[in-house]
């Protein structure tokens, strides 16, 4: 669902609770996620999770994840003042919270998602519920736990050091586009912009579509079978088809449009590629990696030489956000151009019913020799 629903739904989810208190202007809010509380001997009663603020001198407000069927126990230190609690869990799931052995008052309603790290969609998702229930940009803290142990959990300090923590920290990722190659700069302007015809490819072959018709250039004998077709890309001034597939070691194959002539120009070698852009100025062909590797950039020559640059998915700033990090495959990077070393390569948010919001993408231009990657533009919405 989108920003604004979640945050409306869990404003009517939400029930604060103030404790003998006036309204403090400058509160901390400490969000504190545990999947499951830890049994107790008896068996009848919730699961409990202990709780132990130690905040002296600090208005506090806590923001109370977790996975249903817990009895929070929370105790305070001396001049530590509770303005807000805040509990949030499954629908319908049995919760209890107590505040220095006092019981309080809960409403259940539609769940935050349950986040153990400062990382991935959710946890982004929960950020910006949490922010607009509060106001603010930040939160103060965040803990986590799979499993609640004996010991009770601690919320005692203000995290300034984690820059997730923050719901815009990507804008001190942007770097300056002036030093850049001015055509990744001018991209931006006229992004998507390739031209040429619709390239279409298949197990049988290529396909191209343009305003003179349909071209089908099926596969000749002396290439290997192809298995799964992964992209295509024409070149309309060496009048070329490049195309990769996995499944297998996987290929990357040269079609010469004019002649119908297929060539294997090297195998991949179980590599498995994503998206490619062929470069004339370089008579490059760039693939970026599939599934859980989308960092994986290879660049082959048209004699089959090839150069790589690896970097990991947390090595792109900001696109963990854009899936679940940890449970899932993230999305596959783009290619889009490449200048003076540079590859210029986008991702954005999947599509589909469990991301409404798929308007989310990371503009990224990376440094083919060096590996070093730059975040360029970003939407959220």
């Amino acid at each position: 669902m989108s920003a604004e629903r979640k945050s409306a739904r869990l404003a009517l989810a939400f029930l604060a609770f103030v404790v003998g208190l006036p309204a403090f202007a400058d509160v901390e809010v400490h969000v504190v996620s545990v999947g499951q509380g830890r049994q107790t001997d008896d068996f009848y009663a919730l699961p409990e999770i202990n709780l132990l603020v130690d905040r002296p001198g600090s208005d506090v407000a806590l923001v109370l994840i977790d996975g249903g069927e817990a009895h929070w126990r929370i105790e305070t230190t001396q001049g530590t003042r509770i303005s807000e609690v805040v509990r949030d869990g499954p629908d319908e799931a049995p919760a209890r919270v107590t505040l220095s052995g006092i019981p309080m008052q809960i409403e259940e309603g539609p769940d935050l998602p349950l986040v153990f790290g400062p990382v991935g969609a959710d946890f982004r998702a929960m950020l910006d519920t949490v922010g607009d229930r509060f106001g603010i940009d930040r939160i103060a803290g965040f803990t986590a736990l799979h499993k609640a142990g004996r010991p009770a959990l601690r919320v005692d300090r203000v995290d300034r050091a984690t820059p997730g923590l923050s719901r815009d920290y990507l804008a001190d990722h942007l770097v300056d586009p002036r030093d850049l190659p001015p055509a990744l700069r001018g991209w931006i302007e006229t992004p998507g912009e390739t031209g040429g015809p619709d390239v279409r490819f298949d197990e049988t072959g290529v396909t191209l579509s343009d305003p003179s018709g349909l071209r089908f250039l099926p596969i000749t004998g002396n290439v290997p079978t192809i298995l799964l077709p992964a992209a295509s890309v024409y070149d309309p001034s060496s009048h070329t088809v490049f195309a990769v597939s996995y499944g297998g070691p996987g290929y990357l194959y040269a079609v010469d449009a004019l002649t119908g002539a297929w060539r294997v120009i090297a195998g991949l070698n179980d590599y498995d590629a994503s998206a490619l852009l062929f470069d004339p100025a370089t008579g490059q062909v760039v693939m970026t990696g599939a599934f859980s590797r989308p960092g994986d950039i290879r660049a082959f020559t048209l004699d089959g030489a090839m150069t790589s640059t690896f970097v990991p998915t947390i090595g792109f700033p900001g696109l963990t956000d854009l899936f679940d990090y940890g449970n899932e495959h993230g999305p596959p990077l783009v290619p889009h151009l490449l200048r003076d070393g540079w590859l210029l390569v986008s991702a954005s948010a999947p599509s589909g019913p469990a991301y409404p919001d798929a308007g989310a993408f990371r503009l990224y231009p990376v440094a083919l020799r060096s590996g070093e990657v730059k975040l360029l533009a970003y939407e959220n919405d």
